[in-house]
């Protein structure tokens, strides 16, 4: 067995292999592209060669920043991924180059993300879910055997609420508007508008944005991937202010009956931690949940990190940020966020 770096000429053998096993559009080669382009982040791809057919898989993505350190991770800004392969023993190799690159990089820790797998000799993190909505059926099945009724009546009600829906890059602009402006008032860092542009760019025929206004209003918005029959909800956002009107309602349903009428099968809701209000609503949809395993080998630390919002060494920063001007909380954000893949 051959283990080999990933380079232009390798990428299309790794789409080839991980295309029908992964997910998620991150796990593409184009995903390293646009990390690249938008954050200078270098990526260290690997595939398991057996008498020349890839066998296994492993991208990594290199962190260093000043606040949140120098650290390696798969799955850069997703929930779950960068780890394939055919049998045990491609399995223990990849792990293997991946702590030895550890090692040689000296980073202080590597973090493999998993959907329920727990690698031995790792420390695991199980703070978050992934909530999946089986489209087999059609929008008509999901609606009436999956949704709860409470679903369904929110949905009614954002409806008959007089917005509109707008799918495709053009709303590209509209979506980064509603996003920062949210994202400010939950006191988190966003992405700036290069990274989406650079999705665009390297991934369009699989990114999709979704708006609803009100009026000519941004109100709500989406980004969505789809590879391998599966719709992830990279992110969807909804002005506070517009709550009780349902707009998060609307755009959900609409993102789902879409997705049902191309074809896919599964539409995976995104990442929450356990126990949070995010969680609870997904599963109003009667989405299962799946655990997401973080395994991490900690070189230089003591304890798992937690950089989260919810954790309350960050509650004054968080506060202090709330209160930030968009159009400053928009221009810093992309320097913080790029620690935070």
């Amino acid at each position: 067995m051959q283990l080999l770096r990933v380079n232009a000429s390798l990428e299309p053998r790794w789409d080839e292999y991980v295309r029908s096993r992964t997910l998620t559009v991150t796990d593409l080669a184009g995903w390293r592209h646009v990390l690249r382009q938008a954050y200078g982040l270098p990526s260290h791809f690997f595939v398991a060669l057996d008498a020349d057919a890839v066998v296994g898989a492993m991208g990594l993505f290199e962190v260093k920043h000043p606040l949140f350190g120098h650290y390696l991770t798969t799955a850069a800004f997703s929930n779950d991924g960068g780890l394939y392969h055919d049998r045990p023993d491609v399995r223990d190799l990849l792990v293997t180059e991946a702590r030895r690159l550890a090692d040689e990089l000296d980073v202080a820790y590597l973090l493999i993300r998993t959907r329920g797998v727990e690698l031995d000799g790792f420390d695991v993190d199980r703070h978050y879910r992934t909530a999946l909505i089986d489209l087999e059926g059609g929008a008509d099945s999901v609606w009436k055997d999956t949704l709860k009724s409470k679903a369904r009546n929110q949905v009614r009600r954002g409806r008959g609420e007089g917005f509109t829906v707008h799918a495709g890059h053009d709303q590209l602009r509209a979506f980064c508007q509603v996003f920062h402006r949210h994202m400010r008032d939950l006191g988190s860092p966003a992405h700036g508008f290069g990274f989406y542009e650079a999705i665009v760019e390297h991934l369009s025929d699989r990114a999709r944005f979704v708006v609803v206004r009100d009026g000519e209003r941004p109100v709500a918005g989406a980004l969505l991937f789809e590879v391998n029959g599966t719709v992830s909800n990279h992110h969807t956002v909804a002005l506070k202010q517009y709550n009780r009107r349902c707009p998060n309602y609307l755009i959900y349903w609409d993102m789902i009956s879409q997705s049902c009428a191309r074809g896919n099968r599964l539409f995976d809701m995104g990442r929450s931690e356990e126990g949070s209000s995010q969680l609870r609503f997904k599963t109003n949809w009667g989405a299962r949940v799946e655990g997401l395993s973080y395994n991490y080998y900690l070189r230089k630390l003591d304890r798992i990190p937690y950089v989260d919002p919810r954790n309350p060494k960050y509650r004054i920063p968080v506060a202090v940020w709330k209160r930030l001007p968009v159009r400053l909380t928009r221009s810093l954000g992309p320097h913080l966020i790029k620690g935070l893949a």
